[in-house]
């Protein structure tokens, strides 16, 4: 009996070729994971990072937080509103309500590369409707989360599609799950990316992402340890590369 051989990864060189927008560019009165935060990276020739969550309705929605404190000034979950409560919301300064999943993906329409990160830790059915809404969708995209459980099901019912594990201080977590989910890219808290983390990762994946890059002299720090960025803050220069640089240092 012959053994199943893993389906081939969809090509994702494109999410290394030049630097990702944190929730798109914004600043100077364009606020994150708008319509307009994308457009300005689309322009300035940036990939972009996206944040999906979904609603009580089984809508889904980009937009960072849990709940619309920082944003509306108000304790509420976002998983716990529908979609047409959460749409007598505006965001500040750009005058847009926050956008669904395929709005932005409607808008972005294969301009440029999204990474996009499902925002859950134990449901599966975000990771689902995320596929369902990409079924057709013919720019580059990579899936990400700190989520072992929407990997695990991306891994299994879709896999073709490029994921990554999000991690931060916890290389143990990062490698406890890189064995069993096999991701094709590792993004790191850029804080914690230093040279001995770096090798560990490395050994067990071929490539990684340093986030959230805030200023040009930690991204020449995050670019000796990472094939790429995702930056906020100010503006990478999108023809920037990574020179990777780690020394073989000694584990303890």
């Amino acid at each position: 009996m012959t053994k199943p051989t893993k389906a081939k990864v969809i090509d994702h060189s494109w999410l290394f070729d030049k630097p990702i927008a944190h929730r798109g560019l914004h600043g100077g009165g364009v606020i994150e994971n708008s319509l307009a935060a994308y457009e300005a990276a689309i322009q300035k020739g940036y990939n972009i990072e996206i944040d999906v969550h979904i609603l009580a309705d089984d809508e889904l929605v980009v937009f960072h937080d849990n709940t619309l404190e920082r944003i509306f000034g108000e304790n509420i979950e976002i998983t716990d509103l529908t979609y047409d409560q959460l749409s007598r919301y505006t965001l500040p300064f750009v005058g847009e309500k926050i956008p669904t999943f395929r709005q932005v993906l409607d808008y972005v329409n294969g301009r440029t590369g999204l990474l996009i990160e499902i925002k859950t830790y134990i449901r599966t059915r975000v990771a689902e409707r995320v596929a369902e809404e990409l079924a057709n969708y013919q720019g580059n995209y990579a899936i990400q989360s700190f989520s072992p459980a929407a990997l695990c099901w991306y891994r299994k019912h879709v896999p073709q599609v490029p994921i990554g594990i999000l991690a931060t201080d916890v290389v143990s977590f990062a490698l406890y799950w890189t064995n069993r989910i096999r991701p094709d890219f590792i993004s790191y808290a850029v804080a914690n990316l230093n040279d001995r983390r770096a090798i560990a990762l490395r050994a067990k994946t071929p490539r990684l992402l340093a986030w959230t890059v805030t200023n040009p002299i930690l991204e020449a720090r995050a670019r000796a340890h990472a094939e790429n960025i995702i930056f906020e803050g100010y503006e990478a220069d999108p023809e920037a590369k990574s020179k990777i640089q780690i020394r073989q240092t000694r584990f303890i």
